[in-house]
């Protein structure tokens, strides 16, 4: 048997059509995915802690700013008598426990200071100046505090 000239050259068979992925282009896929899933879980975690935080720090300063309405409303002479005060659960403005808050306190520190150096404090039973500090916890650890001065009126 001869062929001529004519007739077509043998081919050579085809490689089978690719079809689908590998087991590396997909294990290499589910990691990447993976990896950003995982970020992402990451992410929502910590934005709720920071809300969680957020949210007890404006409770705190305004409880701490409750001690200091109430502390407005007292003479000078009877600022003194708040010191070491604790309350827990703690007050309103009005001294109105707020029962709903268990776990929160508020602490009132009053020191007496020198009223031309704010920063030393000094042992003086009659002081023209004292300082009240307003520390606020919330199951016993401390959330914020609040402090301010008040001064003793003209004689």
């Amino acid at each position: 048997m001869s062929y001529s000239h004519e007739q077509s050259p043998r081919r050579c068979p085809r490689a089978p059509a690719r079809r689908g992925f590998t087991l590396i282009e997909v294990s290499i896929t589910t990691v990447i995915i993976g990896v950003g899933v995982l970020a992402l879980v990451e992410l929502l975690a910590t934005g709720t802690v920071s809300n969680v935080r957020g949210a007890e720090m404006t409770t705190g300063i305004n409880l701490a700013k409750n001690i200091r309405e109430l502390a407005l409303q007292k003479t000078f002479d009877e600022l003194p008598g708040m010191h070491n005060a604790s309350y827990s659960p703690p007050v309103d403005s009005r001294e109105v426990v707020l029962s709903d808050m268990s776990g929160w306190t508020q602490v009132v520190k009053v020191e007496s200071v020198d009223p031309n150096l704010l920063t030393t404090a000094l042992a003086d039973d009659t002081p023209d100046a004292v300082r009240v500090t307003a520390t606020i916890s919330r199951s016993g650890r401390e959330v914020c505090d609040l402090t301010w001065f008040s001064f003793a009126g003209p004689p």
